[in-house]
């Protein structure tokens, strides 16, 4: 499922499908297609909708990645359950759904098993979660079927901290309890409550290993912390930097990287093709610049995602954020934690920006400014 807009994630969903943010940079959703790919899943449906050719125009056919993809592109959003029941026409078996932001490293093969095992018509992917009102909830019997389903409940709701993880396995005969159903059509919201209701069997599978939605700023920065510290079996760029002075953990680095010898790294970090590092530079650990990035003389990155083609220049200052492709951060500029910029933004020398804030694409914010509140309108 690849078709929503990712509101949450603007302004980074406003040039592109939440499934095609840099991860490391690398698209989200090619981490759960090559761990179907690991365990042996290589025919997949992706459901389009917003923004659908970007992802087309990446994956293709799949030949590239060893999968065969097709692709099922709603005029309109259907929902999570209206767009599986569109690509029905190519389903006659057992199959999985798997949401395309959805980072893990479940085993699909396990959930398979037990979903036959159980012989259900339904199976969901559980975990434990801290907060659970950002999603579904699941109550189970001592046999694991699920005998009370809520979505997204206040904290006075919560009756569960057992969280739907957006992973299924169905049977064909799911779509029997879309009949009469119009519009757009949740699995949550209409799908499951039916399945509970008439008893059908739906079961949970409930897993402790890794699993982040990437659905907000901070998720999409942990999960990158994620990464980078191998909490999940990532393959970085062949070329890892060898530990010297000013240069100490892991540093993967693609090609034509160019990195002065009087700057300073601190890994876990990566550092994408054609980059520039100039001296005085300190990058420290949790950072990841994408391609084609020019960092100028003293600059200081402590944790900070820089996707492509961004220039940065001397004496700036990059704590926690996210600059998002084609920006520029002129001189003694800061940026604080939590800070999301989108595509082609230019913040003038000697600015601040405020941590937690959001600009949206195009801005150019004059010298001398600071930013203490989202900045959507275009400077004066």
């Amino acid at each position: 499922m690849a078709g929503g807009k990712g509101t949450r994630l603007q302004p980074l969903t406003l040039i592109r499908p939440k499934p095609m943010i840099p991860l490391v940079n690398k698209p989200i959703a090619q981490y759960t297609l090559e761990r179907l790919k690991k365990f042996g899943f290589k025919d997949i449906i992706m459901t389009l909708n917003y923004m659908s050719t970007h992802i087309k125009n990446h994956f293709k056919d799949g030949a590239e990645f060893g999968m065969n993809i097709r692709y099922s592109v709603e005029k309109w959003p259907l929902g999570t359950g209206g767009s599986v029941k569109k690509a029905e026409k190519y389903i006659d078996d057992t199959f999985m759904v798997v949401s395309g932001d959805v980072l893990t490293d479940v085993n699909f093969k396990d959930v398979l098993k037990f979903h036959k095992e159980k012989g259900s018509i339904a199976t969901m992917v559980l975990t434990e979660v801290e907060d659970p009102t950002h999603f579904g909830i699941a109550v189970m019997d001592k046999d694991n079927k699920i005998t009370e389903y809520l979505e997204k409940p206040s904290p006075s709701e919560a009756f569960s901290n057992v969280a739907n993880t957006g992973i299924y396995i169905f049977e064909p005969q799911i779509f029997d309890f879309f009949e009469g159903k119009e519009g757009e059509v949740d699995f949550s919201k209409d799908i499951f409550p039916e399945v509970i209701k008439k008893d059908a069997g739906i079961y949970g599978y409930v897993f402790d290993g890794y699993w982040n939605d990437v659905g907000r700023p901070e998720t999409y920065l942990e999960a990158t912390y994620d990464i980078l510290d191998q909490k999940m079996d990532q393959n970085f760029y062949k070329t890892k930097i060898e530990e010297g002075i000013g240069k100490i953990g892991n540093i993967w680095v693609g090609k034509n990287v160019s990195i002065d010898k009087k700057a300073r790294i601190e890994g876990p970090v990566v550092i994408g093709d054609n980059c520039s590092i100039e001296k005085g530079c300190k990058i420290s650990k949790g950072s990841v610049i994408g391609d084609n990035v020019s960092i100028g003389k003293d600059v200081n990155i402590d944790g900070a995602v820089l996707l492509s083609d961004s220039i940065i220049e001397d004496n700036a200052f990059l704590n926690g954020c996210v600059i998002d492709t084609r920006c520029l951060i002129d001189e003694n500029t800061v940026i604080e934690n939590g800070v999301v910029t989108g595509s082609l933004v230019e913040i003038g020398k000697n600015s601040i920006v405020r941590s937690s804030r959001s600009i949206r694409n195009n801005m150019k914010i004059v010298p001398n400014s600071i930013i203490d509140s989202d900045f959507t309108m275009e400077a004066k």
